[in-house]
């Protein structure tokens, strides 16, 4: 201790300061430590006590096995209502899809034909985007709408081709 005081100057009373507030940390440190050590429980004891709380587990939830060899019924998928404007906007639009064939149409050129506009137009495209019945490529003209396999069977189902 003589050689700590000697190099560097710590006064006494910061000394006692530091070992003060650090004793409720030691204790409670050797608290926890004494506590697992203290609590040593042999192999079988552990078996006994992990066996007694999964049958208390067991009897607990045995009531609801029941529910689980019953079949949960499928939600049906909830169609959307598509406004009557919107609906004569997107068969329009699939028309004149249809008509074009593999050169693909502007969204400018579709409402040119169609005679809506041309927001009217996109908001078509993009539901026959979702649908997956059209798709589009971005050509050095703008971009171009075509019909996918799925939307030319459509098409033809419908006779718009």
């Amino acid at each position: 201790m003589s050689f700590l005081f000697e190099t560097i100057n710590i006064p006494f009373w910061f000394i006692v300061f530091i070992l003060a507030s650090a004793t409720p940390l030691w204790i409670k440190w050797y608290k926890m430590g004494y506590k697992k050590f203290r609590s040593y429980k042999s192999d079988e004891e552990l078996k006994s006590e992990v066996l007694q709380k999964a049958t208390d587990h067991w009897n607990t939830n045995s009531e609801f096995s029941g529910f689980a060899d019953s079949e949960v019924p499928k939600k049906k998928k909830i169609k959307k209502d598509v406004d009557p404007v919107k609906k004569q906007n997107i068969r329009a639009t699939l028309k004149v899809l249809a008509e074009c064939g593999e050169t693909g149409v502007l969204p400018k050129s579709i409402s040119d034909k169609t005679d809506i506009a041309v927001l009217d137009v996109n908001v078509a495209l993009q539901y026959l985007l979702e649908k997956k019945y059209a798709e589009v490529l971005n050509g050095s003209s703008g971009m171009k709408y075509y019909l996918t396999p799925l939307g030319k069977k459509y098409c033809t189902n419908k006779n718009y081709i």
